[in-house]
Formats: structure tokens, sequence, C-alpha cells
């Protein structure tokens, strides 16, 4: 057997190793670093005042009834493998299963435990996304839960709606999915809204004290 048999698919393979494993690669990285740079670092959010992103702004994070640390902040969507992204899955129970009433029926209950607007909960607080870590909910599952938060955290309705519109996000390209609110986008505007007020709280305290000690002079 002539020995150009063995050289020619071994050349080949080397070259379609290099263009299609390295070149073309390498160029797509390149072209998404340059274009899409905050898409190809994993969509990082920053918070000020940390240099490490408190999360990406495509995963969903435990923001979920039922857990008091939670209660002053905007609800997620359920999610079965805990927002892992490595892991993205949902349990894709069908209607009829007596797991998915199970567990619906405990965040309702969860849910009813604080204030709300009416008896009408939306979906998107009690149903999985495909993925299961999906970081945004619908403005309606946003508006439904101002009350408590507002309630919670001594927000004003009037604030807290505008954060919404401020986290809200439409179709791509106006027609293409729907509107939908970053959870963790929209919590850390609440957490910087409770920060000032703690700030402005500390601020006439030390007034205060500032003025009850002139007057013991």
């Amino acid at each position: 057997m002539d020995s150009q048999d063995f050289t020619v698919p071994l050349r080949l393979l080397g070259v379609s190793l290099l263009v299609f494993g390295l070149l073309y690669q390498g160029s797509l990285m390149a072209v998404g670093d340059v274009l899409f740079p905050n898409n190809s670092a994993g969509s990082p959010i920053q918070m000020e005042g940390q240099e490490a992103p408190v999360g990406s702004e495509m995963i969903g994070q435990d923001f979920r009834p039922g857990q008091p640390e939670d209660a002053q902040y905007f609800w997620s969507r359920p999610s079965a493998n805990d927002y892992d992204a490595m892991t993205s899955a949902s349990t894709n129970w069908g209607p009829t299963n007596p797991l998915l009433e199970e567990r619906v029926r405990a965040d309702l209950q969860n849910i009813s435990q604080y204030e709300t607007p009416d008896d009408s909960v939306p979906v998107n607080l009690v149903s999985e996304s495909g993925s299961s870590y999906d970081a945004h909910i619908s403005p309606a599952a946003a508006a439904y839960q101002v009350p408590r938060v507002a309630n919670q955290t001594g927000i004003s309705e009037e604030r807290l709606e505008e954060m919404i519109d401020a986290s809200t996000r439409g179709p791509w390209l106006g027609v293409w999915g729907h509107e939908r609110v970053n959870v963790l986008e929209l919590n850390i505007m609440v957490r910087g809204e409770l920060q000032e007020q703690q700030s402005l709280s500390d601020q006439n305290s030390n007034i205060d004290d500032r003025s009850t000690t002139e007057g013991d002079h």
C-alpha cells in the first residue's frame, strides 16, 4: 500500500483541526469580544462598591417566597436546580403530576403569608422556565409584588413602579419575545434604596445625638 494513502487523510485531518477547531472558533470569540463584550463575558451585573460581579443578567438567583430574608425583595420564578446554569433543565412535570401540584400549593401557601393585591397569583411565580434558571419575570408578576415589597421596606409603591419600569426589557428588535423584568437588577435597586434610607437614618441619628449633647452643656 502506498504511504500516501496514510498521509493524505492525516494532512486533511490536521488542516481541518487547524481551520475549524482553532481559527474558526478563535475568530468567533474575537468578533464576540469586540462587538458583544458584555455577552461574551457572561452578561455580568456589577454593583457599586463591589469589584466582583453580583450575578449574571441571564441567570436567575434564589429570591423565593418562604425565605423570610427575601420578603423585602422581588421574588424570582421557581427553579428545580437551584438556578444552576451547569445543570440547565426544569422538572417538566405535567399538569396532572401530583408532585407539581404539591410544589405549587407550597409556593401559594408561602405567597399567601404576605399582603397581596388580589387572589390571582401570576403564573410566573409558581412555574419554572424551560431552563429552570430564568432571570426574568413578567411585568405583571413584578407589579403583583409591589404592595408586599412596599410594606416590607417602606419604599413607596410609586418608587417601586419606577424601578420596575427601569428593569423592564422589551421584545428583541421590538418583535421577538415579550416584555420582561430582570429580578436581580430590580432587587439591586431595592437594596440601594434601603441603603440610602439607612444612611439618612444614621445621619439624622447623629444630628439628634449632637443636639442632645450640646443641650446638656
